[in-house]
């Protein structure tokens, strides 16, 4: 029951946020699955792995690949589905508990906290350039085609 809910969930913030952000209406159903398959991706290793970084990168590389399928046949600038898509993976919840835990003085846990965002906000970062990289070097890109031939 957990994984449904979870992929529900991850949906209805992935569609909100693209309604947020001013996502034409044909796209945000497709943000929207984008943003849960990612989630789930992200769900499933983190059970697996129970590794916090690994599964943010396991998470944007799903989200990056998907969304450069999906843009390539939308016929729009992958960006318009990254941002929405990427809403579930954000630590948010571990970023506010940093900022408490530093407005408390506990450096103790305030450390633990702060490394847990930096190293997901790392990965999310990795994931993506490791999408872009691999669609650069094998070919996907219009613009690289048509610079070079």
């Amino acid at each position: 029951m957990a994984f449904f809910s979870n992929l529900f969930l991850s949906f209805i913030s992935t569609v909100c946020f693209g309604i947020i952000f001013n996502l034409p209406k044909n796209l945000l159903f497709w943000s929207g699955w984008i943003g849960s398959l990612g989630w789930i991706s992200y769900w499933v290793t983190n059970y697996f792995t129970n590794n916090y970084g690994i599964s943010n990168f396991v998470g944007a590389v799903v989200i990056g690949v998907l969304c450069a399928f999906a843009a390539r046949k939308l016929k729009v600038p992958v960006i318009v589905l990254n941002i929405p898509a990427i809403v579930p993976l954000v630590p948010g919840g571990a970023a506010y508990m940093t900022v408490r835990r530093m407005v408390e003085g506990n450096t103790t846990e305030f450390f633990n906290y702060f490394g847990d965002v930096i190293m997901a906000l790392g990965a999310i970062v990795v994931g993506f350039m490791v999408v872009k990289l691999l669609e650069l070097e094998l070919g996907f890109s219009k613009m690289r085609r048509k610079h070079y031939d």
